[in-house]
């Protein structure tokens, strides 16, 4: 039988998650983000990875302001895509063949792209939506400097940044953009952007 005593103290990833809380809110005070928050629901915790759905989940190492916002954004956004996908599902069927033309073979994982080459299409269209809002907050130069020194989705930000008018030119021509505010979107609409998986 052991002697040894083993503790759990879980106090100060309490006061990371609790300032991390009090950042956001504050956020939400400095920037009009209710266009952007498809999702009223967040959970901040220690060493998870951002997520989006069922509910938008942060982690505490976003030490900026700036790198809090840009992921708050990017994990509404990706509500957004979810809403689209459902609401127009041939534009977005066309946006998808698209990319997959135009960027036949993405790379994957190595913090150039993301888990696989779907997820990498798909960040094509929430990573510029993310600069697209981000800019509108911050200013286009601000935001596109913030994502250039990211350690991941390296590619996927560089090639959103190289190829920005013909990215919002095919968002455009499928009504994927402008991005409709999260306060015009009906209880429906939101109900679409809730689901777990893009149509």
């Amino acid at each position: 039988m052991s002697d040894l005593r083993i503790g759990i103290d879980l106090s100060h990833a309490e006061r990371n998650a609790i300032a991390m809380r009090e950042r956001l809110i504050a956020l939400r005070t400095k920037y009009a983000l209710g266009p952007y928050e498809y999702c009223k629901e967040v959970s901040i915790a220690p060493g998870v990875l951002p997520y989006s759905h069922p509910v938008i989940r942060l982690h505490t190492d976003l030490f900026t302001e700036t790198a809090l916002l840009a992921n708050y954004l990017h994990e509404q956004l990706h509500w957004y895509v979810t809403w689209y996908s459902h609401k127009h599902t041939d534009q977005w069927r066309a946006v998808w063949a698209a990319l997959e033309q135009r960027y036949p073979d993405p790379p994957i994982g190595r913090g150039e792209g993301a888990d696989t080459g779907a997820s990498t299409h798909l960040h094509l269209i929430v990573n510029w939506l993310e600069i697209e809002a981000l800019s509108r907050l911050i200013g286009a130069e601000a935001a596109r400097a913030h994502v250039a020194n990211l350690h991941y989705y390296r590619w996927i930000y560089a090639s959103v940044i190289r190829d920005w008018q013909a990215l919002k030119g095919l968002y455009a021509s499928h009504q994927l953009v402008p991005i409709l505010p999260a306060h015009e979107m009906s209880p429906e609409d939101l109900a679409l952007a809730a689901r777990m998986n893009e149509a």
